[in-house]
């Protein structure tokens, strides 16, 4: 299993990863994707069995169907997740793409807007190697892709994804 981060944060992140998905599945690359949520969410809706469950005290309940199951943690006083240990819970794959992970020691890109003002992520992290932007130029990282260059994206992703022994 390889994972890569992708970071940016109001960028166009979400779409970027949506079409990467798509074409690594053109690639038959398996891929998964653990998300960072910068903010609580909640996956049960109010009254549901999983969710009395763990308003009942239960930590971790799993959830199956025929097409899908779920697993769901409680962490109240965990730290920030870690994408390396979170990919350990995934069934195994050939890619693991790491979104919203900004300060995690994997490599990566940052996907920004050129009308962003803000300080770059890859200028205080030397893991993010690359920078997909509208109109691609002008940064100092070795690499910069405009949006549009998915097929070029994703094989950078794939070359330079980390081994992990997750």
């Amino acid at each position: 299993m390889k994972i890569y981060r992708i970071c940016g944060y109001g960028s166009g992140r979400s779409e970027l990863v949506v079409k990467l998905v798509e074409e690594f599945a053109f690639r038959r690359i398996d891929t998964a994707v653990i998300k960072h949520a910068h903010k609580p969410f909640d996956m049960d809706k109010s009254g549901s069995d999983t969710a009395n469950l763990r308003a009942s005290g239960c930590p971790q309940t799993l959830i199956a169907h025929r097409d899908r199951w779920g697993l769901l943690c409680e962490t109240p006083h965990g730290g920030e997740p870690d994408p390396i240990a979170l990919a350990r819970h995934l069934a195994p794959c050939d890619l693991v793409l790491a979104v919203g992970f900004d300060d995690a020691p994997l490599p990566g890109l940052e996907v920004r807007r050129s009308d962003d003002g803000s300080e770059p992520l890859y200028r205080r992290d030397t893991r993010l190697h690359a920078v997909v932007m509208d109109g691609a130029s002008g940064t100092e990282v070795p690499f910069c892709f405009a949006r549009d260059q998915i097929e070029a994206i994703a094989t950078h992703i794939f070359d330079h994804a980390e081994a992990s022994t997750c």
